[in-house]
């Protein structure tokens, strides 16, 4: 499965909360519906989840007007709702990326 996500070490970034979703529904059918509680996934699974509004830039919008290109360079940043998952190793970390994304 391709989803818009972003690694970095000890952290995985959902964009999109609702991939997520598909994810945990993936996790508690391998290991049960009690992995969905915090302190359960955090000694199971080595990371736990949370809600984070992100920073993004916003999407250029290119279009033509009176022939001038408008939008072509992000014009801002808007807040953007998140899923971070923070990893207490490398390990729990690259077992998560191999079997799940």
């Amino acid at each position: 499965m391709s989803y818009r996500v972003t690694t970095k070490r000890n952290l995985i970034i959902f964009h999109n909360p609702d991939e997520w979703s598909m994810v945990l529904d993936r996790l508690a059918q391998d290991f049960g519906t009690a992995i969905r509680m915090r302190h359960i996934m955090r000694r199971e699974l080595g990371f736990t989840a949370r809600d984070h509004q992100g920073l993004e830039p916003n999407r250029p919008t290119v279009g033509v007007l009176d022939g001038y290109h408008w939008g072509a360079a992000p014009t801002g940043f808007h807040y953007e709702y998140q899923v971070h998952l923070d990893f207490y190793n490398e390990t729990s970390q690259s077992w998560f990326i191999l079997k799940y994304l």
